[in-house]
């Protein structure tokens, strides 16, 4: 099983992407760990997409995170599940603060070493307004249109949580009908 799961900053990616790796007993990664080195600062473009094409060569991965540079393409064309969680702005904004209120000043799982979890005023932003710009939301209508038959779009809690329970029941190949 190949699983990708993108969307919106705050909305709970990788706390899925976590459940699913551990539910399909599949590796992960998570593409904030790539993209960046100790202290916030961004991990060289080439390095970047070595590591991510390497553990693309694994069996069945699950992979967090949009970066549409970190081999984007190849990504979802192998992923046999395309989740993508386009909540509204203020879940995300509440995801958000949440997981800042609970790792302030400490390195989260999903994060590269060394970089604690932070909310300046350019992140504010971009969880608030700027992720929601016409150009994201027509990248992710347009994976769900090239790729129908893969792609699951939540956009509540309540619809994710509805799916999780699905899988549950259901076997792993009933997964790539939905």
């Amino acid at each position: 099983m190949k699983i990708a799961v993108l969307g919106f900053s705050g909305s709970g990616k990788s706390t899925l992407a976590k459940q699913l790796s551990e539910y399909y007993d599949i590796p992960l990664l998570y593409l904030d760990c790539v993209n960046f080195e100790k202290n916030w600062v961004l991990r060289d473009r080439d390095e970047c997409r070595k590591m991510v094409a390497e553990f693309m060569q694994n069996e069945g991965w699950v992979i967090d995170g949009n970066y549409s540079k970190m081999y984007q393409t190849e990504r979802l064309e192998q992923a046999d599940q395309i989740i993508i969680l386009l909540y509204n702005r203020f879940v995300c904004m509440k995801g958000a603060f949440k997981r800042n209120i609970e790792y302030k000043g400490r390195v989260r799982e999903s994060m590269a070493n060394g970089c604690t979890e932070r909310m300046d005023r350019w992140f504010f932003l971009w969880v608030v307004f700027n992720q929601y710009s016409k150009k994201r939301k027509n990248m992710f209508k347009s994976i769900k249109e090239k790729y129908p038959d893969k792609t699951v779009i939540l956009r509540s809690r309540k619809k994710l949580n509805h799916y999780l329970k699905f899988i549950k029941q259901a076997k792993p190949d009933k997964m790539k009908r939905l």
